[in-house]
């Protein structure tokens, strides 16, 4: 039986993924699905660089605007999602064609993932009241004391993973680490029995990249980031210590509206977090096998569509 195709499209930020599907939706028989931990959530639309909501009627894309902002979103919850719309495009003879730049997310679908323990409503409202009331560097000495194997690899300032961390302990009583060890990735049988192609999109020029992640970041304040975060951060249930307020863009504004430093300091640490996240993206990239890296140039459309036609 000949193997069904999986087209997975990444790259870092700024580097015009969503433009590429886009176009590539107007050519080929394809569905687009969001592989972005930001764009996930309603009413976060200017710092996820979303696009319009005209856009999104005349191009549909999976998985954005699922959550309310105030609601946690794990890489489990993730990998059921995106095979759920995986399926759905397969049922309609269409190519699922994964874009984003969350490199976790792609991770997890490609080498599988540990199931772990849910965790009910009541545990996580009261981890996120401890959140609020000591803040994330109490709550980290705290995780220290419970489970000392995952501190070690949790930076003292990922609330979300601390928070998880926390959560498992509370409702199992068993450390999160040893929930990981005693349970092997698994795969999804959707995954592995398809012809999974992963492109990625480097910048051509890796100044002009940064120059333009510089703009864009700017672009973002001028058309109402700002106005865009307070707006959420009055909804019910939200704090600056939600899931949704840890990306970055939204964290530095966050902060800017704490009275944590100056405008224009505010702008320099959204910049200079959103280089770094590109960094990062090309450094998860870089270490993976079996990735097809494509120039962000004129001919990056007709390249990745030949690789789909190619391969379908």
């Amino acid at each position: 039986m000949e193997k069904r195709l999986i087209v997975s499209l990444m790259g870092p930020t700024g580097v015009g993924k969503t433009d590429l599907a886009i176009e590539l939706y107007e050519d080929l028989d394809i569905n687009i699905i969001s592989v972005d931990s930001v764009q996930i959530y309603k009413h976060l639309n200017i710092g996820s660089g979303k696009p319009s909501t005209k856009v999104l009627e005349q191009y549909p894309h999976d998985l954005i605007d699922i959550l309310k902002p105030h609601e946690s979103y794990s890489t489990s919850q993730f990998q059921d999602d995106v095979i759920d719309s995986i399926r759905n495009a397969f049922r309609t003879k269409r190519i699922p064609l994964l874009v984003g730049g969350t490199m976790m997310y792609f991770h997890h679908l490609v080498n599988g993932i540990s199931r772990l323990p849910s965790v009910d409503g009541q545990i996580r409202l009261r981890v996120q009241g401890e959140f609020e009331e000591k803040g994330v560097h109490e709550m980290y000495r705290y995780l220290q004391k419970i489970d000392k194997n995952s501190s070690i690899k949790i930076h003292q300032n990922d609330t979300q993973r601390i928070k998880r961390a926390i959560e498992v302990f509370l409702a199992t009583g068993k450390e999160l680490s040893k929930w990981q060890a005693e349970n092997k990735k698994e795969i999804n049988q959707v995954i592995s029995e398809s012809n999974l192609i992963q492109i990625a999109i480097k910048p051509q020029d890796k100044d002009i990249h940064r120059e333009n992640i510089a703009k864009r970041f700017k672009s973002m304040i001028d058309t109402g980031l700002i106005e865009e975060v307070e707006g959420i951060l009055e909804r019910k249930g939200m704090s600056a210590n939600s899931q949704s307020m840890k990306s970055v863009g939204y964290r530095q504004v966050c902060e800017y509206l704490a009275g944590d430093y100056s405008l224009d300091d505010m702008i320099d640490r959204g910049i200079n977090s959103t280089r770094q996240l590109a960094k990062r993206q090309m450094t998860w990239m870089r270490s993976w096998d079996n990735i097809i890296f494509l120039e962000n140039n004129s001919s990056l459309f007709s390249s990745v569509k030949d690789l789909i036609l190619k391969n379908s």
